[in-house]
């Protein structure tokens, strides 16, 4: 319900293209005043507001493709005024049919992301202007119209104060109730903004219990650099090289003697290992419903590489086995595992997904976040480092809120501060 619900503020974003719609009109304003024909100041804004992404890679994307799509349509737009079409009738179900070629212009010259601003500019000019009496100035007009719009859009959009940034601290955000909430407005504005400072050179990663595909899928949209840490300490995994940069594998011993208790207790494990830098999901009989959902929202992930247990050759460094067992089994059996496993291994629980289930995950007593951060800051060359978690006494910045937006102003925040006080 809506008093449930927190209402987001208005971003930068809205107000840049505001501020450029203004613009764009004034602009226009002073057009009138020169003695080289009226424009329409809607060309201009909506050119402006199309070039109004989010981050200056896309904006130049937005401004090539509207320039060029100007052009096509404006070329077109001046042949079908020239061919003076004597019925309105005739010329609309004229211009209709133009689609055609302007489109398929585009597509000869492999501009098809062009093809439809080729399309409302060639629109423009021939469903409201066919009968225009100064054809060439108008379409001259309807040109620079959309240039205007596009130089606009993209100086607003562009425009940044002078900021410098730390970028000699690693920032290392936990995600559940952290970084990512359940508010449906704080994944949009997180990412963007953590692409931004991540852009600017802030040393930003991730440390979770999740396994890599799972972070994958909850980080997708935000440009990662560095490798991140998952399975609660388990892996260093660099996902834009897609490579294992450090693991705590279980040992042989103990992890047979955990699928053997977990075999007695009728359950099954999705057993994470490392075979020639190469990490893979090998799984055998699904017990329940929550094991089938989980393989089929994950089967399909560049970093889990599912394969049928009766494959696993013993050569394999197991890092984690995985249990989605019923929320009232839970508890016994990690007690259970618990004490046979001491102190080789370390067994966790926490909520899943899927109702009335929980994680049960398995891993070398080796295996945590406090030593792979270590490791991280070994292989980042960065001596300072700054956890964000939302467990009392056990991060630098607990984060009590729900996470999410809260998370990276705070991050905008320390990374500005860090930076002053140097």
């Amino acid at each position: 319900m809506l008093h449930n619900r927190k209402i987001p503020g208005i971003g930068g974003r809205i107000l840049k293209s505001s501020l450029a719609s203004v613009l764009c009109i004034l602009i226009y304003e002073l057009r009138t005043l020169l003695p080289i024909g009226n424009g329409i100041p809607f060309y201009s804004v909506l050119a402006a507001l199309w070039c109004m992404q989010p981050y200056p890679d896309s904006t130049r994307r937005m401004a090539a493709q509207r320039s060029i799509g100007t052009l096509i349509g404006a070329a077109f737009g001046l042949l079908f005024l020239l061919l003076d079409i004597p019925s309105q009738g005739i010329a609309y179900l004229a211009a209709g049919g133009s689609i055609i070629p302007v489109i398929y212009t585009c597509v000869l010259l492999r501009k098809n992301n062009a093809a439809f601003f080729s399309c409302v500019v060639f629109l423009s000019i021939s469903l409201s202007h066919s009968f225009e009496e100064t054809k060439y100035l108008f379409v001259a007009n309807r040109i620079l119209d959309t240039w205007i719009g596009i130089a606009v859009g993209v100086a607003v959009n562009s425009f940044r104060l002078p900021e410098k940034l730390d970028t000699d601290t690693l920032y290392v955000s936990g995600i559940d109730d952290v970084l990512l909430s359940g508010h449906p407005y704080n994944v949009p504005y997180s990412k963007v903004e953590l692409n931004r400072l991540i852009a600017k050179g802030v040393q930003f990663t991730i440390s979770t219990i999740h396994t890599l595909g799972e972070t994958a899928d909850l980080m997708e949209g935000v440009a990662l650099r560095l490798p991140v840490i998952v399975m609660d300490g388990a892996l260093l995994y660099h996902l834009k090289e897609r490579r294992c940069i450090a693991y705590a594998a279980l040992d042989p011993a103990v992890c047979k003697q955990a699928e053997q208790l977990l075999h007695e207790q009728g359950q099954d494990a999705f057993v994470t290992a490392v075979l020639d830098e190469t990490l893979l999901t090998y799984y055998g009989t699904f017990r329940n419903t929550a094991e089938e959902a989980y393989f089929a929202a994950h089967r399909t992930s560049l970093y889990c590489n599912y394969v049928k247990s009766t494959f696993r050759t013993g050569a394999e460094q197991v890092l984690c086995l995985t249990v989605l067992a019923e929320q009232e089994r839970t508890q016994a059996m990690q007690e259970l595992l618990t004490v046979a496993l001491s102190p080789a291994a370390r067994v966790v629980s926490y909520p899943s997904p899927y109702p009335g289930f929980c994680y049960l995950k398995i891993m070398s007593a080796a295996a945590t976040k406090q030593a792979m951060l270590l490791r991280l800051q070994e292989v980042t060359q960065k001596k300072q480092a700054v956890t964000f978690g939302s467990i009392p006494g056990a991060y630098d910045v607990l984060i009590h809120d729900g996470g999410g937006d809260a998370t990276v102003k705070k991050l905008k925040q320390l990374s500005h501060t860090k930076h002053r006080e140097v």
